[in-house]
């Protein structure tokens, strides 16, 4: 699976969520390409975001069946953001050579320069492989926003992503609705 973080050239906007997207084709796809598609949490965003592929890829002509030999796997992560407010908690555990641990937790208050104030970071990771093989193809879209419905934001990244299926695109803003 191709992970690629982009969020750091992702200034935070007050109105719509910025969204940007890379993907990377290993080899050539089939023409007649027929795919399952299979997400790693059972949520009910997954759920709804695999109606959004669905119809997607049979807009540009692919078939979708759960018994195909192609598997489209994708992850979805929508993370809020910290306030410049909210303290930032390090964890950690050391231990020493007679085996007795110690954890630790210390609450560090944020220091200048402020990070963007709150918000939410929108992740989607793609891949594209037959199964039990490796990847043909991936893509990564992340969106950064103070604001946005998360399905909305996701199925914009969604159509992004299986826009550029089977391509390389080096990284492409997203239009987010």
């Amino acid at each position: 699976m191709l992970v690629l973080m982009v969020a750091d050239g992702l200034a935070q906007s007050p109105g719509k969520p910025l969204a940007k997207m890379v993907t990377k084709a290993y080899a050539p796809l089939p023409a007649d390409l027929t795919v399952a598609i299979d997400y790693r949490e059972d949520t009910e965003l997954n759920s709804r975001l695999r109606a959004v592929f669905e119809r997607a890829l049979t807009d540009r002509g692919h078939r979708v069946s759960d018994d195909a030999d192609f598997v489209l796997e994708f992850e979805s992560l929508v993370e809020e953001k910290l306030g410049a407010d909210k303290p930032v908690s390090v964890v950690g555990r050391g231990g020493s050579k007679t085996g007795s641990e110690v954890g630790f937790e210390l609450r560090l208050p944020l220091d200048k320069p402020k990070p963007a104030v709150g918000g939410r970071r929108y992740s989607l990771n793609v891949s594209l492989a037959m199964r039990s093989k490796p990847p043909l193809w991936g893509g990564s879209a992340v969106a950064v926003g103070s604001h946005g419905d998360r399905f909305a934001v996701q199925s914009a990244m969604v159509r992004a992503l299986v826009g550029a299926l089977g391509q390389t695109v080096e990284a492409r803003s997203i239009a987010v609705e």
